[in-house]
């Protein structure tokens, strides 16, 4: 299966002079988890939610820090032609959930694990995983020890 049957087209993105709070912003608006960072047209990485919440958690003001601070290395990337395998190695490789789609340069939308789960379990013919509002809305007690055991 290629990319190009599982990726999310369309992509917010950021400039690597847009502050943290820019980014953020950006990302809840978009639902992406992910922003590709682009010099002009020119892909130069990706910085995640993961990345911003490590600069908030060392005391970084996001109104005052760049994006090209915590900008993770523009190499990762997938392109529409490569199989959905190589997306998931890279993926687990750096250790990320997300990756930007190239097509001759440009970005194109971006892939996530999420997306290559879901569409490979659907096309395997397998159900859909289970979403919250099927989930019981009170688990069960935990039983009470047996006497005899030892607590």
């Amino acid at each position: 299966m290629k990319v190009a049957s599982v990726f999310r087209p369309g992509s917010a993105f950021v400039a690597p002079n847009d502050s943290l709070r820019e980014a953020a912003i950006k990302m809840r608006a978009s639902g992406q988890s992910c922003l590709p960072v682009l010099n002009g047209r020119a892909f130069t990485g990706i910085i995640t939610e993961r990345d911003l919440t490590e600069a908030v958690a060392r005391g970084v003001r996001p109104s005052d820090s760049s994006v090209v601070d915590y900008t993770n290395d523009g190499g990762v990337s997938v392109s529409l032609d490569d199989d959905v395998a190589m997306a998931e190695v890279k993926m687990l490789a750096i250790g990320c959930r997300n990756l930007p789609v190239l097509d001759r340069g440009s970005v194109v939308g971006t892939i996530s694990m999420r997306d290559v789960v879901l569409k490979t379990a659907a096309s395997a013919g397998r159900r859909a995983p289970v979403n919250a509002t099927s989930l019981p809305s009170e688990w069960p007690e935990e039983a009470a020890p047996d006497a005899d055991s030892e607590s």
